[in-house]
C-alpha cells in the first residue's frame, strides 16, 4: 500500500506553514522546504552545488564629481574639511554634502581654516569674582587695547597686564554698561554715569530704576527703563520724554541694538518676549527716533537675552533657550530662523567679529563654560523658511569653570575676546599660548545603512613637520574608547592605513576621536589634522547560494524501497510549492538527513520534465530545481 503524505495548505503571503518544520515518519525525506517533504534527485547528472552570495551589487557612478562612491573595494570614508561645524550625528552622504565638511563635536580646536584642524588660543583669568552679580565687559582702546569690567558696584579697566580701579560716580549694583568708543556708560538703580577711559565718571541722567538697559547705538545714548524707552539727548539729570512705553506696566527692555536705518530693542513680559524697531526719522537737520513697533514675537515661554546686530544684515539673538539668527531686511523688517543652539541655562551674551558671531556658552564644553562660534559666511543647511539658512557653529574659547557667561566682548582693536563668567571672573584670551589639548569627534559613520560592518583600517593626515601631538581613537556603540595610535611632536611616523584592533566584531557605525596636543617646547605651537579615511567592509553573515535538484513524481521511491505518492500528486504538490514561492517569505530548509536548518529566501526554480520512464508514469513528473539563498546561520537540530 503506497504511504500518502499531506499535502500543505495553498498558502498567500506571510503564513506560518512556510517556515514550518517537518519531522520525519515513515519515508525517508531527505529535505524539506517550508514544511514541504522532499526526496532528492542529485545524481552525477543533477549535482547540488552551493557557492558564496554576492555582497556587494554592481553600481554606476553617475555624480559630476567622482568621490569615494568612485571607488571598488572597500567602503571608505573620508573627510578633509571641518568649516561645516558640529552637530552631525551620522556621517552619511546628503544631497548638500554637509557629511563633507560637518562631524559630531569638538573641544578646543579650531575648524575654519578650511583643510586644517588646529588648537584654539588658551584663556587666562584676569579679574578674580566671587559674587553673584552680573559680570559686563566692553571692549575699548586708548591706543593699547583693553575691556571694562563691571561687576557688583566696582568698575576697572583691564589691558591684559594691568587692572585699573574705576571711580565711575555711583555707589550700587552697576546693571548696564556700555560704550560710544572712548567714554563708558554705567547705570545703577539711581541713574547713569559717563566717564572718560579710565577716568573719573558723572552722573548724566536720573533713572530711578534697577530695571535699566543702556547701549550706544547710531551715534546716541539709548536707555530701556521699567516699561519706556528713551532716547538720551540733551542735557539732565531729567529724563526727557519716552519714545515709547508699553502696555504692560511689567514690562522689562532687555537689550538695544542697531541695524542700518533703524534702532532694535528687546524686551519681555511674564512669559511673552517681543523686539520692536524704532526708525530714525530723518525729517529734520537731525535724525531722531521715531516711536517704535513691534517686528518680532518669540514663542511663548521664550525670552530675549541679548541680541546683537552685525555687517547691518544679521542679528544674533540670545534667548532663554539658546541662539537665533536672524536677517534685516532692506525695509527694515527682521525675520528670525529656528534655534540653532540649544542651551538649558539660555543665552545672555552674543558678540560679533570678522564673520563670527561668539556666543556664551554656560556649563555646554565638557560640563564648564566658554564660548560657542558661529559662521556666518558658512551656510550649512536650506531649512525652508525665512531666513532660509543655518550656520556652521561650534565650541570655541573655554573658561573652564562653571557658571552663566553674562558678558563677551572683542578685546580693544585686537582679534582676541574676554568674557565673563558670573561668580568666577573675567577671563581674556591669550594672544598667542594655544590649549594644552582638544578634540574632535567625528559623525557616527554607517555607510547610511544599519548593516553591521567590520571596520578595519584608518589613516590621519597631519602635516610632514609636526608641531605637536595627533591621536586618534576609535568609540563603538558598545560604549568602547579604544586607542589607535599617537603620533608625537617629530616622531617621524605617520597613521596611515594603521589596523583596527576594536570593536573586534562586526557593529552598526564607529565614530573617530581626533585628540591634539600642544609642542612640549612652544606654547605657540600644536598638533594639526587635515584629514582623515577609514576603511570598512560588509559585516552581515555572508549568504550562501544553493541549487537543489527535488523528485517531483506521482509516485516515488526513498533510498529504503519505500514508496510514497499517487496518480496526480506530482502536479498538486508542484502548486503548493509554487505558492510559497510566489509569496516570497523566507522558509526554513531543513537537511534531514544531517538534522541541520536553515532559513532561506526561493530565489528561482525551474521544473523539467522529460520522457516519462518507466517505473514513474505520470502526466505531470520531472526535477524541480531550486536555487535558494540563506538568510540566517545553519542551526543544528
Amino acid at each position: 500500500m503506497d504511504i500518502v503524505s499531506r499535502i500543505p495548505l495553498p498558502l498567500s503571503g506571510r503564513t506560518e506553514a512556510a517556515a514550518a518544520s517537518f519531522t520525519l515518519d515513515g519515508v525517508q525525506y531527505a529535505y524539506s522546504l517550508g514544511g514541504m517533504p522532499w526526496l532528492t534527485a542529485i545524481s552525477d547528472e543533477r549535482p547540488m552545488t552551493r557557492a558564496g552570495a554576492p555582497v556587494r551589487k554592481d553600481q554606476v557612478d553617475q555624480q559630476q564629481i567622482p568621490g569615494e562612491q568612485s571607488l571598488a573595494g572597500w567602503w571608505l570614508r573620508s573627510q578633509s574639511s571641518f568649516i561645516g561645524g558640529q552637530g552631525l550625528l551620522y556621517q552619511d552622504p546628503s544631497s548638500d554634502n554637509q557629511y563633507a565638511i560637518r562631524y559630531g563635536e569638538s573641544v578646543g580646536v579650531n575648524p575654519w581654516v578650511n583643510g586644517r584642524l588646529t588648537l584654539l588660543r588658551s584663556t587666562a583669568q584676569r579679574i578674580m569674582d566671587g559674587t553673584a552679580s552680573a559680570h559686563q565687559v566692553v571692549g575699548w582702546t586708548d591706543g593699547t587695547d583693553r575691556y571694562w569690567s563691571a561687576v557688583g558696584n566696582v568698575l576697572r579697566s583691564d589691558t591684559g597686564a594691568a587692572v585699573t580701579t574705576i571711580t565711575w560716580g555711583g555707589a550700587n549694583t552697576i546693571r548696564s554698561l556700555t560704550s560710544d568708543g572712548t567714554s563708558y556708560y554705567a547705570a545703577d538703580n539711581v541713574g547713569i554715569y559717563k566717564g572718560a577711559g579710565s577716568g573719573a565718571g558723572a552722573l548724566l541722567w536720573n533713572t530711578g530704576s534697577a530695571a535699566t538697559v543702556v547701549r550706544w547705538v547710531k551715534g546716541r545714548l539709548m536707555a530701556g527703563i521699567g516699561p519706556a524707552m528713551y532716547e538720551l539727548v540733551g542735557t539732565g539729570p531729567a529724563l526727557p520724554t519716552a519714545k515709547t512705553t508699553h502696555l504692560n506696566s511689567a514690562w522689562t527692555w532687555t537689550d538695544i541694538a542697531e541695524g542700518p536705518n533703524a534702532l532694535y530693542a528687546a524686551g519681555y513680559a511674564g512669559s511673552q518676549s517681543e523686539i520692536y524697531r524704532f526708525p530714525l526719522d530723518t525729517s529734520g537737520t537731525v535724525p531722531v527716533v521715531a516711536p517704535g513697533s513691534v517686528v518680532a514675537q518669540l514663542p511663548r515661554g521664550e525670552v530675549v537675552n541679548c541680541m546683537v546686530t552685525y555687517l547691518g544684515s544679521f542679528v544674533g539673538i540670545g534667548t532663554s533657550r539658546g541662539l537665533r539668527v536672524g536677517e534685516i531686511s532692506d525695509s527694515g523688517d527682521l525675520a528670525y530662523g529656528p534655534l540653532l543652539i540649544e542651551n538649558a541655562a539660555g543665552i545672555k551674551a552674543v558678540a560679533a567679529y570678522d564673520r563670527f558671531l561668539f556666543v556664551g556658552a554656560t556649563n555646554a564644553i565638557d560640563g564648564a563654560s566658554g564660548l560657542y562660534r558661529v559662521d556666518l559666511g558658512q551656510p550649512i543647511q536650506d531649512n525652508g523658511g525665512s531666513p532660509s539658512v543655518r550656520y556652521a557653529y561650534a565650541t570655541d574659547l573655554q573658561a573652564k569653570v562653571t557658571g552663566e557667561v553674562s558678558a563677551v566682548t572683542v578685546f580693544g582693536n585686537s582679534n582676541r575676546l574676554a568674557l565673563a563668567v558670573v561668580g568666577q571672573g573675567s577671563y581674556l584670551e591669550s594672544a598667542a599660548t594655544l590649549e594644552p589639548t582638544g578634540y574632535l569627534k567625528t559623525g557616527r559613520i554607517r555607510y547610511n545603512t544599519l548593516e553591521p560592518k567590520i571596520f578595519k583600517s584608518v589613516t590621519v593626515k597631519t602635516p610632514a613637520a609636526l608641531r605637536g601631538a595627533v591621536s586618534v581613537s576609535a568609540l563603538d556603540p558598545g560604549g568602547g574608547d579604544t586607542s589607535v595610535l599617537t603620533v608625537s611632536q617629530g616622531s617621524g611616523m605617520t597613521i596611515q592605513d594603521v589596523i583596527l584592533s576594536s570593536p573586534s566584531s562586526a557593529v552598526e557605525w564607529l565614530q573617530l576621536k581626533l585628540t591634539l596636543g600642544r609642542s612640549v617646547t612652544d606654547t605657540t605651537q600644536g598638533g594639526e589634522v587635515n584629514g582623515w579615511q577609514l576603511k570598512a567592509m560588509p559585516g552581515a553573515v555572508r549568504q550562501r547560494i544553493m541549487t537543489i535538484p527535488f523528485l517531483c513524481f506521482d509516485r516515488e521511491k526513498d533510498q529504503a524501497g519505500q514508496t510514497v505518492g499517487r496518480e496526480g500528486w506530482a502536479a498538486r504538490r508542484l502548486e503548493a510549492f509554487e505558492q510559497i514561492f510566489a509569496a516570497g517569505d523566507a522558509v526554513s530548509l531543513q537537511d534531514l538527513r544531517t538534522g541541520t536548518s536553515s532559513l532561506v529566501v526561493i530565489d528561482d526554480f525551474r521544473f523539467e520534465q522529460r520522457a516519462q520512464p518507466g517505473s514513474n508514469l505520470s502526466t505531470v513528473g520531472g526535477v524541480l530545481w531550486v536555487e535558494l539563498r540563506t538568510i540566517a546561520d545553519v542551526i543544528t537540530t
